[in-house]
């Protein structure tokens, strides 16, 4: 089976349940990023962490927006090293930015005033937000909406010339 069917069948596994099921999928995920929430730090910070752990999560994250109210930092990287998590070095901006890099995405993560950015070094560029996909897609939709009524502006003109050549007499 070659290496794209494989990773197509594990898509299609985790997209069916929308969980991921390692006795399906075949291999524990490299990164798993968890976002705060009070109702889940605990297990988050334990549980959870000693269990990726255990089943070869490569890279451990958490992301909190509050800024270290929920987990006590903003922004945690840890890479499984010999079975055991150790943090990825954080580096702390003067202006409250902090940010480190992740090898199993080979993507910087960024806590950014409260939101998780992505920053793709090989394209020196910042990873879009929903957001920014969705003005960017609108962006993109007005202008084939200008460009198509430009067109069909261009082919009327068009047909109102070729119509008065003809009444002209003149060959097309």
């Amino acid at each position: 089976m070659s290496l794209s069917t494989c990773l197509m069948m594990r898509l299609a596994s985790i997209r069916r349940s929308n969980v991921y099921l390692l006795w399906e999928v075949g291999k524990a995920p490299d990164f798993i990023l968890e976002i705060g929430s009070p109702s889940t730090a605990r297990n988050d910070l334990v549980g959870k962490r000693e269990l990726y752990a255990d089943i070869g999560v490569s890279e451990y994250w958490r992301y909190d927006s509050t800024g270290g109210d929920i987990y006590g930092e903003s922004l945690v990287g840890e890479s499984l090293i010999a079975d055991e998590y150790r943090r990825i070095d954080m580096r702390y901006e003067s202006n409250g930015r902090i940010w480190a890099h992740s090898e199993a995405l080979n993507l910087d993560l960024w806590w950014i005033d409260g939101e998780l950015r992505f920053w793709d070094c090989q394209a020196e560029s910042w990873l879009l937000t929903i957001e920014e996909e969705h003005a960017r897609a609108e962006e993109e939709r007005a202008d084939r909406i200008e460009a198509e009524s430009r067109a069909e502006a261009a082919e009327a003109q068009l047909r109102i010339l070729r119509a008065r050549l003809a009444e002209m007499g003149e060959p097309e």
